[in-house]
């Protein structure tokens, strides 16, 4: 291995290691195959460091390819050729009326900065240049080498072997003129702008780039795509909607024949789940999917991008659901769909609404939603919502006696309570409660556990012209006394065979 590599020293001052191959950070391979220990905690350390300082650099000369790059992201095709193409972004500022509704969605990213695709990738170790034109306003633009944007060193995967390099993505601002980067990865090429920025209209020439797939739904055509797609040198590529976009290795980008129908799918999920949540069509931005051989932590993880575990060798499969409608519409028990329903259902969730033990709880809201309306019905949909387990958890619940703490310790028992609500008053009235919490903007956000469980049965009682605080606090949930008192206005509520008698 020692002969097939070469040190790289960085003219930038980045530290370098005198190590054999295997303890260098700029040649040491990190693969599915060979993980890097968790206990090897200083050569972690080290290999993060370097891998920060190297994609810091600006000296895009003395910037070399790192091994573990050809495994992952991956290598670009031999027979390949540079190109150069002029990419046109339109971006759009976040509407004024959407900022304060979008600022309550905490798991979501929401201020990340907007990636604008541009259907190029940048090989490893090789500069690429973009030239942005005279008189362009520059505020908040960047260019970004790489989507795998989930750090290894922290979190979950910092606890855990790593399976590629723990930190592989490039940002860089961009000025007037030409802008000249390489990173020791390479990715696809991004242009980025914050969502709040202002609205512009941008014309890049970007070249010493390998061309890369994308798809635009209703801009693309099926000939278009056979041609990329027979054309290919680029380890990812996209296909994209108004709504979602998704990132997808070249080997499953083959498979699609028919991206429309992929695409039309997903659009049906995302616009489904935004119809739960009464938020407006298409949002702000589209949401991303982004399958990853090692993300930070869970087997997906909610934000902008979604990132989502693909790693054979952990039989964490994701990829091939994603771009296959036929898999996509199957009841897995809890698989790849319900957690692609949940992440962006963590997207949606409105902070003001979660209160103690329901963040893995109220984003399941939208979960159970798209298999109501998108697969035809909850059955199969995940096992902690099967009609065995659900009488199960009661039962057992209710003989060991209710408490708080005890239903905010598991999810699926707490998400029952939310079923029965739904059960009784429909999807509407979750849809209506969401509405209410959109004019309270994020002013209550800083409001005490108490408070929060309070506003959420009023609010959601004022919807329904019902009392549900006696139906909470029977699930073992506190209410205040004011509140209890304020509600009585309204007949109580309780599900027949509530707790279960049989």
């Amino acid at each position: 291995m020692k002969q097939l590599l070469t040190f790289a020293f960085l003219a930038t001052g980045l530290t370098t290691f005198a190590q054999d191959a295997t303890k260098d950070p700029a040649t040491v391979l990190i693969t599915p195959q060979k993980t890097l220990s968790k206990n090897d905690t200083v050569f972690r350390t080290a290999i993060s460091k370097w891998s920060d300082e190297a994609l810091k650099s600006t000296d895009y000369k003395n910037i070399k390819a790192q091994p573990s790059a050809n495994v992952f992201p991956g290598a670009v095709k031999t027979g390949y050729q540079f190109v150069s193409k002029k990419v046109t972004v339109d971006h759009k500022k976040m509407a004024d009326s959407l900022v304060s509704i979008v600022s309550t969605l905490g798991y979501s990213g929401y201020d990340n900065a907007t990636m604008y695709s541009t259907g190029l990738y940048a090989m490893a170790g090789e500069y690429i240049e973009i030239e942005v034109p005279k008189n362009t306003d520059v505020k908040d633009l960047e260019v970004q080498i790489g989507v795998h944007s989930d750090r290894l060193n922290y979190w979950v995967a910092g606890k855990e072997d790593w399976r590629r390099m723990p930190i592989i993505t490039k940002n860089q601002k961009l000025v007037i003129g030409k802008n000249k980067l390489a990173s020791p990865f390479g990715g696809l090429i991004y242009i980025n702008i914050k969502p709040k920025s202002d609205s512009r209209t941008i014309d890049f020439n970007i070249s010493h780039a390998v061309a890369a797939p994308l798809f635009v739904l209703g801009k693309s055509s099926k000939a278009d795509w056979e041609n990329q797609l027979n054309n290919n040198k680029a380890p990812w590529g996209e296909i994209a909607t108004e709504n979602v976009i998704l990132t997808l290795p070249d080997s499953v980008l083959q498979t699609i024949k028919n991206p429309e129908e992929v695409l039309k799918l997903w659009d049906l999920v995302v616009l489904g789940e935004l119809d739960l949540a009464n938020m407006p069509a298409p949002f702000y931005r589209p949401q991303r999917m982004v399958p990853d051989e090692h993300i930070g932590g869970g087997y997906m993880h909610s934000g902008y991008p979604i990132m989502i575990h693909h790693s054979p060798t952990r039989k964490m499969l994701s990829n091939e659901i994603m771009a296959n409608p036929e898999l996509l519409m199957k009841p897995s028990k809890g698989g790849a769909n319900w957690g692609f329903f949940h992440e962006i259902g963590h997207n949606m969730q409105n902070l003001n609404w979660v209160f103690g033990g329901t963040t893995e709880v109220s984003n399941n809201f939208f979960s159970i939603y798209m298999f109501d309306r998108l697969i035809g019905g909850r059955d199969d949909a995940h096992s902690g919502v099967s009609s065995e387990n659900t009488q199960k958890m009661m039962k057992k619940y209710f003989k060991e006696g209710s408490g708080y703490e005890k239903w905010k310790s598991d999810p699926f028992l707490g998400l029952i309570m939310f079923r029965q609500m739904q059960e009784g008053f429909g999807w509407e009235s979750f849809k209506s409660f969401f509405k209410e919490y959109q004019k309270i903007g994020p002013s209550i956000g800083r409001m005490n556990d108490q408070k929060k469980r309070d506003l959420w049965v009023k609010t959601y009682s004022d919807v329904v012209k019902r009392n549900l605080a006696p139906f909470w606090e029977t699930w073992g949930i506190p209410i205040s006394d004011d509140v209890e008192k304020e509600l009585t206005k309204y007949p109580q509520w309780k599900p027949f065979n509530f707790p279960p008698q049989n």
